[in-house]
């Protein structure tokens, strides 16, 4: 298992640098480089900062590790993936429980709309939300 070479392909895909890496991960470059060779073996902590850098969790990288070496760059990639989806689903997740459910009722019978139709209703609320405002006053 050599996680340093896990690191050193997730660091080229993101097509970053040692240099940007030790900067993100607070460390010296000379580690960096250390721990692609594996002449050393990272911490923990280290670990853990090196992951936040390469933007992925410390199990990916361990998971990748286990791998046969010309199976990693494309788990890696498989893995960016679905993260990638993961977090989207997930924000549009915490985006449905912040909108009221009429909100979500509206949005859901606006979508279903035709473009011409969608045109027509969005004229009719700006004519109805101009004259509210007009009768408020």
């Amino acid at each position: 298992m050599n996680i340093g070479h896990v690191i050193k392909i997730l660091r080229l895909q993101r097509k970053m640098t040692q240099e940007q890496i030790a900067l993100e991960a607070d460390m010296a470059t000379s580690n960096v480089s250390r721990i692609e060779k594996g002449l050393r073996q990272p911490s923990q902590k280290v670990l853990q900062r090196l992951a936040i850098a390469l933007n992925t969790k410390p199990s990916i990288l361990y998971a990748a590790s286990e791998r046969p070496i010309t199976d990693i760059s494309d788990f890696l990639e498989k893995e960016v993936y679905e993260e990638k989806i993961e977090e989207e689903r997930d924000e549009q997740y915490i985006d449905q429980l912040l909108l009221s459910h009429e909100t979500q009722s509206l949005l859901k019978l606006f979508s279903e709309l035709t473009p011409h139709n969608k045109t027509l209703m969005l004229e009719q609320l700006k004519t109805l939300h101009r004259w509210q405002n007009r009768v408020g006053q």
